[in-house]
């Protein structure tokens, strides 16, 4: 799975934890905690090709998500806030996008040995082509910044009275319909072996319908966000 795709489900996730405990930084939060085992991982891969060049290693593993829930329990104990719960869910929303039930040895580390490595001879370019050529991943950037943008007209200081209303608006409802278009197609055509690459060329059937279910929960998320009473008309 890839950046964009993670820091959408994030950006769910974080909205869930922001209506729940009333605290809107559970949604930057949530974000940062989604792509935290790839901004782990990845540059321990390039450091040590050898030992970690998988790419998927610690912050990938069960351990490291149950340390991390740990540590959100104590925080609420002690602190009483959710915040630590809403990073756990990130974390494990990155683990379950990557389907790393598939890789047991890094999922399930240390019980099943150590973790499977292979070395790309151009790693960071082999990554950045598959990024930029996947269409849900421009679709899914764009719906993470409208997030954003729904989420910062929300505060009272914001600056600028350019995004007004109609125009977040608007947003939303391409969005939504962008993501809804390609929810569905995932859905419907995943499963059955269609060719799928014109949104994901790299996706198997498993992922097609998790990335589906998560596009058609977003589109719904947008309609139904209600622009803030902040923003000016």
């Amino acid at each position: 799975m890839f950046v964009f795709a993670h820091a959408f489900l994030g950006a769910l996730i974080g909205l869930g934890f922001w209506k729940l405990a009333g605290d809107r930084r559970a949604l930057p939060l949530c974000i940062l905690s989604a792509l935290l085992p790839d901004l782990l991982n990845k540059p321990l891969a390039l450091l040590f090709p050898g030992l970690l060049g998988a790419g998927r290693t610690i912050a990938h593993s069960l351990f490291f998500f149950s340390l991390v829930l740990i540590a959100g329990l104590l925080v609420w104990q002690y602190r009483h806030t959710l915040l630590g719960m809403a990073c756990a869910c990130g974390i494990l929303s990155h683990q379950v996008l990557d389907a790393m039930w598939s890789v047991p040895a890094t999922w399930f580390f240390p019980i099943c040995g150590p973790f499977p490595t292979f070395i790309l001879p151009d790693y960071l370019g082999h990554y950045f082509w598959l990024e930029i050529s996947s269409l849900s991943e421009w679709i899914f950037a764009f719906a993470s910044l409208v997030i954003l943008i729904c989420w910062s007209m929300g505060k009272p200081e914001f600056p600028t009275p350019v995004m007004t209303k109609q125009r977040i608006a608007a947003l939303q409802v391409f969005a939504a319909l962008f993501l809804g278009i390609m929810g569905v197609y995932l859905i419907v055509f995943g499963p059955a072996a269609v060719p799928h690459a014109f949104f994901a060329p790299t996706y198997d059937p498993v992922t097609d319908i998790m990335v589906g279910i998560m596009a058609l929960c977003g589109a719904v998320v947008l309609v139904k966000w209600p622009v803030s009473a902040t923003v000016p008309e």
